[in-house]
């Protein structure tokens, strides 16, 4: 162990000798430094060492770095200190990154280790280092989802790179098939890819065809009219009112820089191209559902097949709600269709279906009256079919408080129209 110790400390004397000669530490301060990480080297190096070992040992190293930057900062001001670039100047992060890989070998499984490396990597742009700490993880811990969500989250995040993003999220899938959370997450990064491939589209003026040749017959009207009217002595102040106004380049760099790179060259529009749609997000729904529902052991009495189908379904429309640039009734429409076949007759069954038109419809919204009015009439032809009592007064009572919560909590009386509207709905739907 000794000599381990040894050879670790003697990497670091051209470090130290580069901060002596640049006045940033004096000898003193030199040898003090070596001792605590002759410390801390014993410590880790030793057999009750912990993990919390290393990362004191990273928090000493990180608060010498701090220290270092300071000193180097305010010499540089009234110049007296070397900036040409030297072996001091990056070796304070290579040894905290050193620490934490040696930390990650001697512990794969403690989770905090990885997090505090993958942070400190990211903070200093060690894109390397991120890609190989990433790879090291998921190949230790494949049952570990968090570490697969934060890997997916990197590289469409930070990377711009969707295809990477998706290749994780199918490979954790495979390993972990009864993670509701990596599937919802997948299916969030569908939707987030969609809708950011359609702003795209639409900064960059990508619309169809036949939209296409109707914008430009209409502004080769508007050409020829004031072209015209020019020629007849009119002012030009129509003709320069009817010029586009183009956007800078800066103003169109500073637009795509929030968006995801993407083949620009894609045919269609939502309406003809079932992907724009959020076609492949509806297909991880349907691929959720059974995938989860095989893991629940047969005879279970912890969890409820149903249930848990229920549970996945207000997961999905919940995330779904997120979305408000993409078709969400279409999309919604999906996941109802999946319970009308496998659940039928469950009361949820019925609720949802109640409930979707107004599902994101608010006190203020537009389309209230017609939501509303939508929502009833289905309740009312449900709650004639049933034939159980008990069944019509749940149905009743669920329908009830979602509107209550919906719509009468927390309103402080903003319009009174509407609350009695409401009023007088709820107590339609008891009588009937």
């Amino acid at each position: 162990m000794a000599e381990k110790v040894r050879y670790y400390l003697e990497q670091s004397i051209p470090e130290l000798e580069d901060l002596k000669r640049k006045g940033l530490f004096d000898k003193h301060e030199i040898t003090m430094i070596m001792r605590r990480r002759t410390d801390f080297e014993h410590r880790i190096q030793g057999r009750g060492s912990k993990p919390r070992d290393f990362l004191k040992y990273v928090e000493f190293e990180g608060n010498l770095e701090k220290l270092r930057k300071k000193r180097y900062n305010r010499l540089n001001k009234v110049g007296l200190v070397e900036t040409k670039p030297s072996i001091s100047d990056w070796a304070g992060v290579r040894r905290i990154m050193f620490v934490f890989d040696r930390a990650t070998r001697r512990y794969p499984g403690d989770t905090e280790l990885w997090s505090h490396y993958l942070q400190f990597a990211k903070e200093n742009g060690a894109i390397k280092v991120i890609y190989k700490v990433y790879s090291r993880l998921l190949q230790l811990q494949p049952r570990n989802v968090d570490a697969w969500l934060s890997a997916a989250k990197y590289e469409f995040e930070e990377n711009a790179n969707a295809k990477g993003a998706r290749v994780l999220f199918q490979r954790g899938l495979r390993l972990n098939p009864e993670s509701l959370e990596l599937w919802l997450s997948y299916a969030q990064f569908e939707l987030t890819y969609i809708s950011k491939l359609l702003a795209r589209r639409k900064v960059l003026g990508l619309i169809t065809e036949k939209q296409q040749q109707e914008a430009l017959e209409s502004e080769q009207d508007k050409l020829a009219k004031s072209i015209t009217e020019s020629a007849l002595g009119d002012d030009n102040d129509d003709f320069n009112a009817d010029k586009i106004e183009l956007p800078t380049a800066a103003e169109m760099k500073d637009e795509l820089n929030h968006l995801p790179e993407a083949d620009m060259n894609m045919l269609g529009n939502p309406e003809t191209n079932p992907a724009l749609k959020g076609d492949v997000a509806l297909t991880i729904f349907d691929l959720c559902v059974p995938s989860i529902l095989k893991t629940i052991p047969e005879y279970s009495t912890v969890i409820n097949p149903q249930d848990k189908v229920f549970e996945i379904v207000e997961r999905f429309l919940s995330l779904i709600d997120k979305f408000e640039d993409l078709n969400r009734d279409y999309l919604m429409l999906h996941v109802l269709n999946y319970v009308q076949k496998e659940n039928p007759q469950d009361l949820r069954t019925l609720f949802i279906d109640i409930t979707l038109p107004i599902r994101n419809v608010s006190r203020t919204s537009e389309n209230l009256a017609e939501a509303l009015q939508l929502s009833v009439n289905k309740f009312i032809a449900y709650k004639l079919k049933l034939k159980d009592a008990s069944e019509r007064t749940t149905l009743t009572n669920m329908f009830i408080n979602k509107l209550n919560n919906q719509f009468l909590a927390n309103t402080d009386n903003e319009n009174e129209k509407v609350d009695a509207l409401l009023k007088a709905i709820i107590t339609k739907c008891r009588n009937v």
